[in-house]
């Protein structure tokens, strides 16, 4: 999809604007680059426009744009302002979670709805920042590379390590049930990612006050989620006031994949429809 450059005042953004029809704002998570589609691209065929900004150390978005969540909602604002965008909905996707608290808390005339899947509600565990600082800071570029090496030459190993960190379940008996269609958005997913300086971002965001939003919520996580655990549904959830959790029928993180997936689909539909 074609991306665009704007120069905000804290430094350039990237995003890209599609389709038409109501306005939802896609963050997108950890890692995640402009060419990863984690199924949200599929909204602009069910009517609406799909606006996605690349949030600060990812793609052309420059780290200036914001250091923190609260700063870089400040700055998506400034878009919204440029393309006359009054509302949207959000949708805030794992490592994205605070940036979307964030525009949700202190933008409240400007968010109308926002999803959060599985998203993050918390700080990060010293012990999971440490080990992402190693591979996903300065190393990030070396890091990448060779997943995406062994990425061509074992797949299968490389996508069921990956999903040692996804899952709670038994990482070989999950993966025997994967869809070649399933193991196909992994594959795809792992050769789109890079971190850029982003990663390094977002293990280091606050969480502002979850009790400002005033915008319904729907936060879908899944009970067997490893890396953003279901507490973090349950710490959503007790500290907004219109806040609804819906538990992913999924087996790992990634709530998009799975022969129930259609649900957590039509579940998000249904909440941004109405």
């Amino acid at each position: 999809m074609a991306a665009t450059l704007f120069d905000t005042a804290k430094g350039i953004v990237e995003f890209s604007y599609e389709g038409t029809g109501p306005t939802i704002l896609l963050l997108k998570g950890g890692h995640c680059s402009r060419d990863t589609d984690l199924s949200h691209r599929s909204l602009i065929y069910e009517g609406f426009s799909l606006l996605t900004i690349s949030r600060p150390g990812y793609d052309s978005t420059e780290v200036s744009a914001g250091r923190t969540a609260a700063e870089f909602a400040e700055t998506i604002v400034s878009v919204l302002d440029h393309l006359h965008i009054e509302k949207v909905a959000v949708i805030a996707v794992s490592s994205a979670g605070p940036t979307g608290i964030a525009l949700a808390a202190y933008y409240p005339d400007r968010v109308e709805k926002l999803v959060m899947e599985a998203a993050v509600t918390a700080p990060w565990e010293f012990g999971t920042k440490t080990r992402a600082s190693l591979l996903f800071g300065p190393s990030e570029k070396a890091t990448w590379g060779i997943i995406k090496f062994l990425l061509k030459v074992c797949p299968d190993m490389v996508m069921k390590n990956i999903l040692a960190s996804l899952t709670t379940e038994e990482v070989d008996d999950l993966y025997k049930r994967l869809s070649l269609n399933d193991r196909r958005f992994i594959y795809n997913m792992l050769a789109d990612s890079q971190s850029g300086h982003g990663f390094s971002l977002d293990i280091k965001h606050d969480l502002a006050d979850m009790s400002k939003i005033k915008a319904p919520i729907l936060g879908m996580y899944a009970r067997k989620d490893k890396s953003v655990p279901y507490s973090q549904a349950i710490l959503l959830k007790s500290n907004t006031q219109n806040c609804e959790i819906y538990d992913a029928p999924s087996d790992s993180h990634l709530i998009w994949i799975g022969p129930k997936a259609p649900n957590v689909w039509a579940k998000r539909l249904d909440f941004l429809s109405h």
